[in-house]
């Protein structure tokens, strides 16, 4: 499947998940120097091969493509050339994420399929969407995180491919969900770094929803 066919298939995986509404979020998959990225203020049911953008990851032009690309681009660039490991990015609003983010407040390991992303699901620093103030936040909060949270924003969710990128939003959001029940029920009870560390070691060779 061409990377264009892929990030089309999974935008439109994020519409119908509900990780996604309208125009919101956005997706890349990054190839050597250049990042195949969807483009802005299209909705993803309306989207075609041919609307996938080839952005210079050094110059941040656009290469190919007659679209404008989507506004978060710096946010894609900045992620890529900090760690040459990360191939794709999924960026979503998803609803119990996001009131994490607006709340500003970390989603705590209270189910072990977060092992797979991070300790914790941090939040960035809040900054104007599109801005390189918000692409630095993202990036000196990801560290070694497979998804980060972006105040009053959104998520971000990393991989090794898109296949890689888009479960790991799903799981955001599932933890988010969770969490927020159990401040709800005004019982959280997060997972020792014990018991991520044997998750994490399951993690290599299945993971399970």
């Amino acid at each position: 499947m061409s990377i264009k066919k892929e990030l089309v298939q999974y935008a439109k995986h994020c519409s119908s998940s509900g990780l996604t509404s309208g125009t919101s979020g956005n997706l890349s998959v990054r190839e050597g120097q250049v990042m195949y990225i969807t483009p802005s203020a299209l909705p993803y049911d309306q989207m075609e091969e041919e609307d996938i953008l080839e952005v210079d990851l050094q110059s941040g032009e656009v290469v190919n493509g007659t679209r404008k690309p989507s506004s978060e681009t710096p946010m894609h660039r900045f992620i890529y050339r900090k760690n040459s490991d990360i191939k794709s990015i999924v960026h979503t609003h998803s609803t119990y994420a996001t009131i994490f983010a607006c709340a500003h407040k970390t989603i705590p390991p209270v189910h072990y399929m977060i092992a797979d992303i991070g300790r914790e699901i941090p939040v960035a620093s809040y900054a104007t969407y599109g801005s390189e103030q918000l692409a630095n936040n993202t990036v000196e909060t990801l560290k070694d995180n497979k998804g980060v949270l972006l105040a009053n924003h959104g998520l971000v969710a990393v991989g090794d491919d898109l296949k890689d990128a888009y479960r790991r939003a799903e799981v955001i959001e599932e933890v988010a969900q969770l969490a927020y029940g159990s401040y709800t029920l005004d019982s959280v009870n997060p997972l020792t770094s014990e018991d991520l560390d044997d998750a994490l070691e399951g993690f290599k060779t299945y993971i399970s929803g």
